[in-house]
C-alpha cells in the first residue's frame, strides 16, 4: 500500500492533492508524497495522527514564503490556506482571535477600521500568514516601543505532533499559572505543533507619528548617534540605522519614530536632540515618503534569496559592523536597541558570513540563517549544550514522533 492509499483510508474528510504542484513555489527540494489541506484543528489532529504512526515527516507551510529545502524521508505538505478567517473580535477588549491561515494583512485591516492595530512588523507581514508569523516571531523593530510578540499572542490553539489538540492561554494578559506552554510555541518555528487559532493583543493606534532621521554616507558615525539615542530619557518606537536606501537615493541613514499625542511627540523629539546634541529632520508623510521608508527598512534584507541575522549586545555592534564592512556586507539594517542586524541579497558570500557569523560570536553573540536557497549554505550558531538539551525534551513532549518541520537541520 501506498502512502498516499493508507493516507485516504485512514483520513477522511481532508482535501488532498497528489501533485506535488500543489506546494507553494519555495523551492523545497524533494517532492512531497502528498498535500492535505485541512479546515479545522480536528482535521490537522487526524492528519498528524496518521503521520505519527505511519512515521512521515510533515511540513505545515502557510504562504511558503520561509520553508526551506526539505532534507529527510518521506513526508507531506499540510496546508493551512483553508484555515482562514477570523473568529472573534472584541473592540473593547482590544483582542482579536484569527484562524492562522489568515493573511495578517486581513486581521489588521479589520483592526484599523476600529482604530486599532497590531504593532508587529517583520519583512512583508502584511503577505504572511498569521500561522507562519506567530510559529517565526520574528524580531521586528517596533519591538523598542511595543514589546516581543511573545507577551502578545494571549492565546492559541495548537495540535502537537501526535495529534492532541491544546488550548493554551485565554483572552487576558495573566491567564496561566506556573509554567507557560504558550511562551515556548510562539517563536517555536514550528517544532512543537501546528498553531490552528491565535488570539492576539491589540494597541490603539497612535494619534500621532513623527518619523525622524539623520542621513549620511558614513554608517559608523550613524551607528554611534543611534547608540546615543538608545541610552535618551525618551524612548522611541523604533531606532533603526539602515543603507544604502532606494527611497533617500543610495544613502543611509538613521531613522526614528515617535508616537503620541502631538505636542507629546515635539517635546520628545526635542529632548532626543538635546541628548545627541544633533537636530533630527522630519521626514514629509504627506507625500508618502515616511511610509515608503518605513517600508524599505522594514522588507531589508526580508525578502531576497539569501538573509541572515546577527544578534549581539548593541554595545558590541561597532565592531561587528566593521568586521562586516571589511567582509564586504555593507547593505544591512541594524536595529540599534536590540542589537540585531539584518543583511539580504540575491546572493551573500558564505565565506564572509562565517567571518562575520565568528565576529558575533566572539562578542557573545549569534548568526541565524533566516533564508538560504541555493548551494554553500552557511551554518548558523549552534546552540548550546543546555539549550539543545531544553529543547529536545520539549520537541519529545509535544512531537514524541519526530514527525514536524522535516526541512529543519
Amino acid at each position: 500500500m501506498t502512502l498516499v492509499q493508507s493516507f485516504r483510508g485512514a483520513v477522511s474528510g481532508v482535501e488532498v492533492r497528489d501533485a506535488p504542484e500543489g506546494v507553494p513555489a519555495h523551492d523545497p527540494g524533494a517532492p512531497p508524497e502528498l498535500t492535505a489541506s485541512p479546515a479545522s484543528a480536528e482535521e490537522v489532529a487526524a492528519v498528524l495522527g496518521w503521520a505519527a504512526q505511519e512515521g512521515v515527516g510533515v511540513l505545515p507551510l502557510g504562504t511558503g514564503s520561509h520553508a526551506g529545502p526539505v532534507t529527510g524521508g518521506p513526508y507531506i505538505v499540510l496546508e493551512t490556506s483553508r484555515l482562514e478567517g477570523i473568529e472573534e473580535y472584541e473592540p473593547a477588549d482590544l483582542t482579536i482571535t484569527a484562524r492562522t491561515g489568515t493573511k495578517f494583512g486581513v486581521v489588521d485591516d479589520a483592526l484599523r477600521e476600529n482604530g486599532q492595530w497590531a504593532p508587529f512588523d517583520p519583512p512583508r507581514v502584511r503577505e504572511r500568514s498569521l500561522g507562519g508569523f506567530v510559529s517565526d516571531a520574528q524580531h521586528a523593530p517596533l519591538w523598542a516601543g511595543y514589546g516581543a510578540l511573545k507577551n502578545h499572542v494571549l492565546g492559541a490553539t495548537v495540535v502537537t505532533g501526535d495529534g492532541r489538540i491544546l488550548r493554551l492561554g485565554g483572552k487576558v494578559v495573566k491567564n496561566v499559572a506556573g509554567y507557560d506552554l504558550l511562551r515556548p510555541v510562539v517563536g517555536g518555528r514550528g517544532r512543537l505543533g501546528v498553531v490552528t487559532s491565535v488570539c492576539l493583543r491589540a494597541f490603539p493606534i497612535p494619534s500621532y507619528e513623527r518619523v525622524l532621521m539623520i542621513t549620511g554616507a558614513n554608517v559608523p558615525e550613524l551607528l554611534e548617534i543611534a547608540l546615543a539615542v538608545g541610552t535618551a530619557p525618551i524612548l522611541p518606537a523604533s531606532i533603526l540605522v539602515g543603507g544604502p536606501l532606494t527611497t533617500l537615493e543610495g544613502r543611509s541613514a538613521l531613522v526614528l519614530r515617535l508616537h503620541g499625542a502631538q505636542s507629546t511627540v515635539a517635546a520628545d523629539q526635542a529632548t532626543i536632540e538635546a541628548h545627541i546634541g544633533s537636530s533630527l529632520e522630519a521626514v514629509d508623510g504627506s507625500v508618502g515618503k515616511a511610509d515608503a521608508l518605513l517600508d524599505e527598512l522594514r522588507d531589508y534584507g526580508g525578502v531576497e534569496p539569501c538573509g541572515v541575522e546577527l544578534s549581539v549586545l548593541p554595545s558590541h555592534l561597532p565592531e561587528v559592523l566593521s568586521v562586516a564592512a571589511d567582509a564586504g556586507l555593507s547593505s544591512l539594517v541594524a536595529d540599534t536597541y536590540a542589537g540585531r542586524i539584518r543583511i539580504g541579497s540575491d546572493r551573500l558570500d558564505a565565506r564572509a558570513l562565517h567571518v562575520v557569523r565568528a565576529a558575533a560570536e566572539s562578542a557573545g553573540g549569534a548568526m541565524r540563517v533566516v533564508r538560504w536557497f541555493g548551494p554553500d549554505r552557511p551554518a548558523g550558531t549552534p546552540h548550546r549544550g543546555a539549550e539543545v538539551r531544553l529543547s529536545d525534551r520539549l520537541v519529545s513532549i509535544f512531537d514524541p514522533g519526530g514527525v514536524l518541520w522535516p526541512t529543519r537541520p
